[in-house]
């Protein structure tokens, strides 16, 4: 049975991956600190401290044939340059090395449709992505660009959870853009099944780089989506549209497309609004 280490693995997406795919492979995990693992509690991984730095140990004592590089670190203010750097670019860039002297046969690696100056936290992932593209004849990998994903369980940070809860509670007011932006919105059980795909099908695909974009190929407006969560959670709530300016160079049309993922057989099975159901459903 091959190993697969997660980084990440107490997040939304690598808890999902993780509860998926050890049903047929050995997972462990790597998170930074090893307190709260809420996500995974009952799940019996052995799990990996990152807190200071990468450890040598895991790979002496796990023969690790796969890494799903899902830790990320957001920022979601301008002062945490510093975090964002060794979250998303030294620490998975010590992982990476450790990962090629260890002889580890595929890197998949999470990253952001979003143009490298929307934030700094898409700054880092693109550059980290690019030292991957550098190295892609040292080992394999795999790059896996996700639009906005959502579903149950995930962070409150998420824009689709956190506007649920915000609808729910009946805040008298919402704040927001002008909501123009098109963009694509992927069921995390999607996003699941595309990673899944893409290790059953590594022998199937000679580049030793390769750049898969997980999405539905399906745009709705912010506008839009928010009179729908609205008339979803039957809200009493006012959405302010144009309360909030746009960010600098905001993404106002994905132009993404999942014919690469199509190609190796996966295809989206959850519209929105099945998604949207399961997530209200599951929500608390």
């Amino acid at each position: 049975m091959k190993t697969i280490l997660i980084t990440g693995i107490n997040g939304f997406l690598g808890s999902n991956l993780a509860k998926t795919l050890s049903k047929e492979y050995n997972i462990i995990g790597l998170e930074y600190s090893l307190e709260n693992q809420f996500r995974i509690v009952e799940c019996n991984y052995k799990v990996y401290s990152a807190e200071n730095g990468i450890s040598e140990k895991m790979f002496t004592e796990q023969l690790i044939d796969i890494i799903l590089h899902t830790a990320t670190f957001y920022g979601k203010t301008n002062k945490n340059f510093i975090h964002l750097f060794n979250a998303n670019i030294y620490s998975p860039f010590n992982l990476l090395n450790k990962a090629i002297h260890h002889g580890c046969q595929l890197f998949v690696n999470t990253d952001t449709v979003l143009d490298r100056f929307v934030s700094p936290y898409a700054l880092t992932k693109r550059q980290f992505q690019e030292w991957l593209y550098l190295r892609k004849n040292e080992i394999k990998v795999m790059n896996m660009q996700l639009e906005h994903f959502f579903g149950p369980g995930a962070s409150t940070t998420n824009f689709i959870t956190t506007m649920i809860n915000k609808l729910k509670n009946n805040e008298p007011q919402i704040d927001l853009t002008l909501g123009e932006q098109q963009r694509d919105f992927v069921y995390i059980d999607d996003v699941v099944n595309a990673y899944l795909t893409v290790i059953e099908k590594q022998n199937f695909i000679a580049d030793p780089y390769s750049s898969f974009q997980v999405c539905t190929n399906q745009l709705i407006s912010i506008k839009e989506l928010m009179i729908l969560i609205k008339d979803m959670t039957e809200s009493s709530s006012i959405l302010n549209f144009g309360a909030m300016p746009y960010r600098e160079n905001e993404l106002m049309h994905s132009e993404t497309n999942n014919s690469a993922l199509c190609a190796l057989g996966w295809k989206p099975f959850f519209s929105l609004i099945e998604g949207l159901k399961l997530t209200l459903i599951n929500s608390y």
